[in-house]
């Protein structure tokens, strides 16, 4: 005999010596005789989260949190919490439903939301090719497993190898494909691994490209391996699946390590090649180009010395030329200068004369003897007779300067 507390938010259950069990919730003090008390798991979900409860008679519930359960076992089997399926904008997720006479319904569930399923649907889970994670180029069967379809762009990358030309040449042509998936109804009809179908549609328009060529004509037509129309198959087969190939681009080849090592040496000696060419064209340019700067230093050199002879002459024609004009003025100026001196001395003559005439004009007003004045100003006249006997006329003209 004991007594038992449960608290409040708690819930029990107590069973008797016969194994009958009966509910008590707290808060609750209960007096045990021959019987146990067993407390019960309380099972929180939050918003993002749900309950499912199994009963003892099989039939399943879900709740969505938030909410709490307690694991009555006189009611139920289990109760357990699980996560529920949030989905972004850029995926989807399908689900079915199972209906009355076996049948089942199949719906498709956009994000972005929360999904919670009821007790009688559950999500398809894909299985497809997935990459290798050690190697990208390389896909394994049923590696990717998920819910959560993507409906955005997507790539993968991917080596059809043992390629065969039509020259017996091996290679391994390595690709990269783009894809969107467009219609998911018919890639759930149509196809379980929609990049299993791409792999093999891709690997066979490969090995119809390279087995009508030889290896040679391979390296010369390697960008038309970028062209979507080189690919039918591929493009058939990923309508077929809803789905739309963007894209494909060629990444590149490996050939065997013998042909690679030739191909190698090849690509080598062809490089050295155009090297040795274009190092010969650099040349020939260089000396060009030193050629025609000389050429145009020597044309500088000699209109420079033109120049400056055109200079030398033009400036000796300008001192003859100002030297001749100097002269000009100079005995214009002297022919000026000696018209004006002797109009001076005429000019000056005239004024003596003429002052000397007003002066004598004004002495003879005054009654002033003008012949007794002369006398006074010139002196004593000295008269000489001089004769001649016989004289030449230059004598005489010589002898009248002088007089």
């Amino acid at each position: 005999m004991k007594f038992k507390t449960v608290r409040q938010g708690q819930e029990a259950v107590v069973y008797n010596h016969l194994g009958e069990g009966r509910l008590i919730k707290g808060p609750q003090r209960v007096f045990l005789f021959r019987e146990r008390l067993q407390y019960l798991k309380k099972h929180t979900a939050n918003p993002y989260q749900y309950v499912v409860i199994k009963d003892r008679d099989g039939l399943v519930q879900h709740q969505t949190g938030p909410c709490f359960v307690f694991n009555n076992p006189l009611l139920y089997e289990s109760v357990t919490v699980k996560e529920s399926t949030k989905i972004d904008a850029n995926h989807l997720i399908v689900v079915y439903k199972r209906l009355k006479e076996s049948d089942v319904q199949r719906r498709v569930v956009q994000g972005p939301t929360v999904f919670v399923p009821e007790a009688e649907e559950w999500i398809h889970t894909f299985k497809w090719h997935g990459t290798d994670p050690d190697d990208k180029t390389r896909m394994i069967p049923g590696h990717s497993v998920f819910q959560k379809l993507a409906v955005i762009p997507d790539q993968f990358y991917y080596n059809v190898k043992d390629v065969r030309t039509h020259d017996d040449t091996m290679i391994t042509v390595k690709l990269m494909l783009f894809y969107e998936l467009k219609d998911v109804t018919k890639m759930l009809n149509s196809t379980t691994d929609p990049i299993a179908d791409m792999i093999n549609a891709v690997c066979a328009d490969v090995i119809a490209f390279a087995g009508k060529v030889s290896f040679e004509e391979f390296l010369n037509q390697t960008q038309i391996l970028s062209d979507l129309s080189t690919y039918p198959q591929l493009s058939q087969r990923v309508d077929k699946i809803g789905y739309v190939i963007q894209k494909v681009v060629f990444r590149g080849y490996h050939a065997s390590e013998n042909l690679q090592a030739m191909q190698n040496a090849a690509i080598q000696s062809r490089t050295q090649l155009r090297l040795e060419s274009e190092i010969e064209e650099q040349k020939s340019k260089l000396a060009d180009f030193k050629l025609t700067k000389e050429q145009e230093r020597t044309k500088l050199v000699h209109d420079m010395q033109k120049t400056k002879q055109d200079h030398e002459q033009k400036k000796e024609e300008l001192e003859q030329q100002h030297s001749q004009e100097l002269k000009q003025r100079e005995h214009k100026t002297l022919l000026e200068t000696g018209a004006l001196i002797a109009k001076a001395k005429l000019d000056l003559t005239a004024a003596e004369k003429a002052w000397d005439c007003e002066f004598l004009e004004k002495l003879n007003e005054l009654n002033v003897s003008l012949t007794e004045y002369l006398n006074t100003q010139n002196g004593p006249q000295i008269t000489e007779e001089i004769r001649f006997v016989t004289m030449d006329s230059k004598i005489q003209a010589e002898m009248s300067s002088h007089l």
